[in-house]
């Protein structure tokens, strides 16, 4: 059975790489992650991260005005960043 959610801590942006590898270890081969939070809790910084993680050489950048950006990744293919 698939947990739904999962509760990651992170005291400091340096364990946000071990973060990303851990969501997608626990994400298998599910493609849709919702994140919520306010505004500036820094909800695009760990996407960058996840991007990374998945290969993504371009810049990760919150989507506040563009409403989404797409990514592209070897390894998971197209990502859109609501």
């Amino acid at each position: 059975k698939l947990q739904s959610s999962m509760e990651l801590i992170v005291s400091r942006e340096s364990d946000l790489e071990n973060a990303a590898l851990e969501l997608l270890k626990f994400n298998g081969k599910e493609r849709i992650i919702c994140f919520y939070g306010e505004m500036g809790a820094g909800k695009t910084t760990f996407i960058r991260y996840l991007c990374k993680a998945l290969g993504v050489e371009e810049n990760v950048s919150s989507p506040t005005f563009s409403i989404v950006n797409e990514y592209w990744s070897e390894k998971a293919g197209v990502i859109y960043h609501f």
